[in-house]
Parts: C-alpha cells; structure tokens; sequence
C-alpha cells in the first residue's frame, strides 16, 4: 500500500493546502505520504511537506508579498524579454528553503517526491523526481533529480506561469545535447493536479488538494490588457483542472458502484467466486483495471479563494484567511468520512 498526496496548482492560493495539511497534521500525527506530487505552487511546497514542516510552510505563505516573489515591469517594457515578471526574488526564496541540507533530510525521508513541469520546446510534461527508480510513464517524460541544485531548478521551473514568469532551463548542467537547452515552465499548463502520476508509481490511496473550486469565478469587468491576459492563462489552466480531475472522480465513482454492487450480489447468496468471475475482467474490456482498488480523496475550496487570476497577487492578510479556510474545510472533509476512510488516515 502506497499512500500519495497531491497538490495542484494556484499560486499564492497554496495557503489554503497549508492549512489543509496543519490541520490533518494535528488530527493524526503520524499521517506519512510515500509519494508527494506538486504542481507549480504545489512543487514549491513538496519538500517541506515531505519533511512535515508545515508551521515552516504557514510561515513562508502568510508572509510573502508579490514584491518578494517576482520583481514587476510594465508590459511595454518587456515585449522583447521572455516574461513581463522576472523571478529573481523567487528564485532566492528556494535556494533559502531548499537548501542541501533539507535536500538530504528529502532523500532520506522516505516520502519520493515528483515536481511537475511543462517543456516549451515539446509542448510535453516532464516530471523530475527523488525516486531513482520510478515506473515508467507513457504519456509524460520522468527525469530522475541528480542533485539540490537539479531540484530546486525543477521547482522554480514548475512554478513559473508562461508568459509572466521566465522559462527556466533545468537540465543545462544536467543533460547532454540539445536537451541541456530546453526551456521548462508551469506545469499546470498541461497536468493541474498530477493524480495519474500518483497512480502510474504505485498509490493505492491518492489525497488531492486542488486550489480551485472547478468553477468559473465571476469578477468585474476587464479594462486593460494586463488582467485580460492574467484570466486567459487562467481559463486555460482551469479547463486543464476540469480535464484532469473529471476523469479521475469518474473512475473513483466506477469503482464505488462496483463495489457497491459487488455487496448486494453477496447479501443476495452470490458466491464470492461467481461474483469475481463476472466483475474480474483483465485487458482492454475492463477500462478499470489500472484504478483497481484506488482510493481517491478530493478536498478542494467551496469559494473562490482569492490571490488573483492564476494566483499571482501575494497578500498576506488574504492567504492568512486561506490558511484558516482550509483549516476548517479539512476538519469538515474528516468530520464526513466513513470510518473506514478514517483509517486511511492514521
């Protein structure tokens, strides 16, 4: 059994996954992930939630302002460059946080991490892992993190929105031939929640944090270009969120109906074989087979949380407030679990 945690793209909207795992945290002490999968805001917060320092986390994400996360230009000013924001203070955060020693502590604490980018030069997703022998993928490329520097690269690309924030070159010390030069960024731009890369390594028992609602959030009327393009990137990301996780929550929703009916067949007087004869179908007749078993748990905002589109405005006041909004959805989500699924957790 494999337990995974999964954390989605946003931005500054992270703090509510901060207060999603503090109050898990402080309801079952013990709660280990074997796998940690972070996309964009999510890499940034895998390391420290593989080393369970969440008070480390509420820390950087109630504090943070945009100012000490990306350096601003106007847009006229940056149509030659490859972003309108530079990321230099970002960049110094993670070289802080992620430093070797904390590099280290990951390696050897027994929870595989798996960062999520997006290759401009294949339009594929790349993942970069802790893992020196991860399962191989079909749809996306697994590279294998050789070092700290490898890793905090691997981050800073995965939380750098196209467009605004610059591309960030990986493997330029890593990797031999034209690869040393591509360019990587947000890996929400193809893999919002990276749930199929929990499953493809082993997890049988997958926890989602996503840091949207799933739904279109009204706000006023655009007048510049400037957040025009902000809610486009974003549209774009939240269709790859609708894209990722509906097919997922399907099979979750197969698999309980199966279940399910499995259970009335038995109480009815069918034989365990007869029923497994039936239901137990191997190849391509059974689009199950590769979810058999899974437990999938989805917690995610009721409301908008705020941070603007895409998550690039950082506010302390505002993510204070979603550090405390995901306290008290998480302690709503466990409050409504069957008592088996409470398990999962201890």
């Amino acid at each position: 059994m494999k337990r995974a945690l999964v954390i989605s793209g946003g931005g500054s909207k992270g703090a509510f996954a901060v207060g999603i795992l503090q109050r898990l945290r402080f309801l079952f002490p013990t709660l280990h992930f074997d796998i940690i999968v972070g996309t964009s805001t999510g890499a940034l917060m895998s390391p420290l939630a593989a080393t369970k320092e969440i008070d480390l986390l509420e820390e950087i994400y109630t504090t943070q302002t945009t100012e000490k996360v990306v350096t601003t230009h106007r847009i006229g000013d940056r149509l030659n460059q490859k972003s309108i924001y530079t990321v230099e203070p970002l960049w110094q955060l993670i070289r802080e946080h992620m430093n070797d020693d904390r590099y280290q502590e990951i390696i050897g604490s027994g929870t595989d991490i798996y960062l999520v980018n997006t290759c401009l030069q294949t339009q594929g997703i790349v993942v970069y892992t802790t893992n020196k022998t991860p399962s191989p993928a079909s749809s996306y490329n697994i590279k294998i993190i050789q070092d700290a520097e490898h890793m905090r690269l691997a981050i800073l690309g995965s939380a750098c929105q196209p467009v605004f924030m610059t591309p960030v070159k990986i493997d330029f010390n890593y990797t031999q031939g034209k690869e040393k030069n591509y360019q990587y960024v947000d890996g929400g731009v193809r893999e919002y929640a990276g749930i199929q890369m929990a499953i493809d390594q082993g997890a049988t028992e997958v926890f989602c944090i996503l840091l949207s609602t799933g739904s279109a959030e009204v706000e006023t009327e655009y007048q510049t270009l400037f957040p025009i393009l902000e809610r486009t990137i974003s549209m774009m990301s939240e269709d790859v969120q609708k894209n990722d996780v509906y097919a997922m929550e399907q099979h979750a929703k197969a698999l309980r109906y199966i279940h399910a009916v499995k259970q009335k067949m038995k109480d009815d007087g069918v034989t365990p074989d007869t029923i497994n004869r039936y239901f137990n179908i191997e190849g391509p007749q059974n689009p199950l087979e590769s979810v058999h078993g899974i437990k999938l748990f989805i917690i995610k905002p009721e409301t908008p949380l705020g941070g603007g589109p895409g998550g690039l405005v950082f506010n302390p006041a505002e993510m204070r407030n979603m550090v405390d909004t995901g306290q008290n959805v998480a302690q709503e989500f466990v409050a409504k679990l069957d008592a088996d699924d409470v398990t999962w957790l201890v």
